[in-house]
């Protein structure tokens, strides 16, 4: 029997008893706890939700009487003021109401001015005379005398404490809110006018903005009919939720409706005839609530890890060492190039993997040493392929500038010319190593520019600032006199002007820096952004093209990146009839 579960054991798959192991110590305790979370959610989030929905309610109610007491404060300082009952008298003489209304107009402005909560303020007599500011137009009129009459009749129902008052438009939405004050003689208690303070409802709502969470989303409020005033939503109307806070006797209550997991609770602000409604999801409260299980969750996973642990990690190692072995073939593989094969006891994919990479290893073993033979060969090749490929390129101008000498000059610097020349085929040959001194290849620049010399005349000029310590550097080559070359043919002999080139060669950290600067006919932007372009790119045809102009230049990248790698070469700089730099990177070599 225990045999047979054995072998039942190996031949299943990674993925098989991956899903054994997610099941014991996953599944099964998550569905435990599934059940015991389950029971408790639903009453514990019920309880939070109408708990918080009660402090914030009671939030909002004193922040709302606040501002109402600031109102009402504000009513109280018109009232004990002696010059706003004279104002309201008709029978002072015209000069003194002039002065009293000016006086008028700058005690509303002052106050509408402080108190960013009132959008105008009008004093009004009973003969319907207005006194007003408004932060918008400087001056407000009550809009209809409907409006006022009602307004009067109001505040006098109200006797000497101050009420709120709604004006509707035609749909029957609340347009403006009003807070006023009827006026009574300080001496016989008679009506002399009202105070009409019109409320900033944006202001308003500022005072509960700040409240509104991810839970309780919708606050509105709403007046004695239900009429919408502001809120976080416009217009705010539910007919069947407002029957049922109609029908309240309390002056709080909430309701919840299971099917859409909704709260909705309201409360009546004390002091006037407005009411609070909010809504929230019970499902934003999910999250918070978890916090209640970590304690239990902490306790019910402790055990159960216990219990499952030494199933655990039996299967771990049993899946883990296969896999360790062959990891540690693959870096014997890799770091010492040592063929060695892995002897597992499977036949699941770990068993697949072992058999295949035992092949794969085998094989690399046998092809190692001929494919590295090969390539080695491929590099020479086209090393002297790009060596053999500049010897044409110069000589071709280095005996059209013998044979124009020749012809014009009948002198002896045509020997010194031969010379040089000599010097450079030699150089060019390709005896020996590649490799020469930096001093050496200096010597190969002074024989091509002597000729050059006898060419031009005064019209060619040369400069150097060479780092000495670098002349016992090997470098490439010829790997100058190309840049060189190029410098002269395509910058200087296209100009009349005195031609100057200026080697210049330096140590940048661990790289050696060579430029080669014309003042010749330089090149257009996107010239030097193709060359620049075409130089970066990691190629093995280097030695492969029809652009005889640049022949030489893409010669001598070529050969830097395959003797040094991608990251040194030639770059490009010149601004169009100005100059062309030519900046070489080599490494320092011990």
């Amino acid at each position: 029997m225990f045999n047979y579960i054995k072998r039942f054991y190996k031949k299943m798959s990674i993925k098989q008893k991956l899903l054994l192991l997610f099941s014991v110590q996953i599944i099964i305790p998550m569905a435990f706890m599934g059940m015991m979370f389950y029971k408790n959610t639903e009453s514990i989030i019920q309880n939070k939700s109408v708990s918080y929905s009660a402090d914030l309610l009671k939030m909002i109610e004193l922040r709302m009487n606040d501002f109402s007491s600031n109102l009402v404060s504000i009513t109280d300082d018109i009232l004990y003021d002696a010059k706003m009952y004279a104002i309201l008298d008709e029978k002072k003489s015209e000069v003194a109401t002039e002065d009293l209304r000016d006086y008028c107009y700058n005690l509303l402005r002052r106050i509408c001015l402080s108190n960013k909560e009132i959008q105008s303020i009008t004093l009004a007599s009973l003969n319907e005379y207005e006194y007003s500011y408004d932060l918008n137009a400087g001056g407000v009129s009550i809009e209809s005398s409907a409006s006022f009459k009602a307004m009067l009749e109001k505040a006098r129902l109200a006797q000497h404490k101050p009420t709120w008052y709604t004006e509707v438009d035609e749909e029957n939405k609340v347009r403006n809110l009003y807070l006023i004050r009827m006026i009574y003689d300080s001496d016989d208690f008679s009506e002399r006018g009202l105070i009409i303070l019109q409320i900033n409802r944006q202001r308003l709502k500022d005072v509960y903005n700040d409240l509104s969470t991810e839970f309780m989303q919708s606050i509105n409020i709403l007046s004695k009919d239900n009429k919408w005033i502001i809120g976080t939503e416009e217009d705010w109307y539910n007919e069947k939720e407002n029957e049922w806070i109609s029908n309240q006797a309390d002056n709080w209550g909430y309701r919840i409706d299971k099917k859409e997991q909704r709260l909705l609770a309201f409360m009546n602000i004390e002091g006037t005839e407005w009411k609070i409604v909010a809504e929230g999801s019970l499902n934003q409260l999910v999250n918070e609530e978890m916090g209640h299980f970590r304690f239990l969750f902490i306790i019910v996973m402790t055990f159960t890890i216990l219990l499952l642990s030494i199933f655990s990690i039996l299967m771990a190692m049993d899946i883990l060492s296969p896999i360790n072995r062959l990891v540690h073939s693959i870096k014997k593989v890799e770091e010492e190039n040592v063929h060695q094969e892995v002897i597992v006891d499977r036949e699941d994919e770990l068993g697949y993997l072992s058999k295949c990479f035992n092949k794969m290893s085998k094989e690399i073993d046998n092809l190692l040493n001929r494919v590295y033979k090969e390539e080695l060969t491929r590099r020479e090749a086209e090393l002297k392929a790009l060596q053999a490929q500049i010897n044409p390129h110069f000589l071709f101008n280095t005996l059209e500038s013998i044979n124009w000498m020749a012809q014009l000059n009948n002198v002896p610097e045509i020997r010194d010319m031969v010379t040089s020349l000599g010097a450079l085929i030699e150089a060019s040959i390709g005896k020996g190593s590649p490799m020469v001194p930096l001093s050496k290849e200096l010597k190969y620049i002074d024989s091509y520019l002597l000729i050059m010399k006898n060419r031009y005349g005064e019209r060619l000029s040369y400069e150097s600032d060479i780092d000495t310590s670098l002349l016992g550097q090997e470098v490439p080559k010829l790997i100058l006199q190309p840049l060189i070359e190029n410098a002269i043919y395509h910058g200087i002999d296209k100009m009349r002007k005195k031609g100057t080139i200026k080697l210049t060669i330096r140590r940048e950290d661990e790289t050696i820096y060579i430029e080669i600067m014309d003042n010749g006919k330089g090149m257009l932007p996107e010239e030097v952004e193709d060359l620049n372009q075409k130089f970066k790119e990691d190629r093995d045809d280097y030695i492969l093209g029809d652009n005889r102009k640049s022949i030489g230049l893409a010669n001598v990248n070529g050969r830097v990146k395959l003797f040094f790698g991608k990251d040194y070469g030639l770059q490009i700089e010149s601004e169009y009839e100005t100059y062309t730099k030519m900046k070489l990177y080599l490494p320092i070599r011990d």
